[in-house]
C-alpha cells in the first residue's frame, strides 16, 4: 500500500484482539490499536502459538490485524519487520504460501 500523501491515522484503541477485516472506509482511531498494544497483542499471541501450534488460522488472521493497524499508522520501524519475519516464519512452518505472496 502506497501511503505517500496519506495522513497516518494515530489508535487509540486499548483491546489486544481484534479480527482483521478489509477497510472499506477511513479507519477510526477508535479501532485502531496504538503500538504498544500491538507489542503487547504480539508478545502473546506468541506464547499462544508456542502452547498450542494448531491455532495457526487464529494467530494468521490476528497478524493480518496487526499489520493493518501498523499500516494505516504508518508504523514502519523494527517493531514492524519483526511482525512481518514472524508472520513468514509461521506461514512458512504451517505451508501457507498465500501469505508470502
Amino acid at each position: 500500500m502506497d501511503l505517500d500523501g496519506v495522513p497516518a491515522v494515530k489508535g487509540i484503541c486499548q483491546v489486544l484482539e481484534k479480527r482483521y477485516f478489509r477497510l472499506t472506509t477511513a479507519p477510526d482511531p477508535k479501532t485502531i490499536r496504538p503500538e504498544p498494544v500491538l507489542r503487547e497483542w504480539l508478545r502473546r499471541l506468541c506464547d499462544r502459538v508456542a502452547a498450542s501450534p494448531s491455532d495457526y488460522a487464529y494467530v494468521s488472521d490476528q497478524l493480518k490485524a496487526i499489520r493493518q493497524d501498523m499500516t494505516v499508522q504508518h508504523i514502519r520501524n523494527e517493531f514492524a519487520a519483526h511482525v512481518y519475519e514472524t508472520n513468514v516464519r509461521l506461514a512458512l512452518q504451517n505451508g501457507d504460501t498465500s501469505e508470502l505472496g
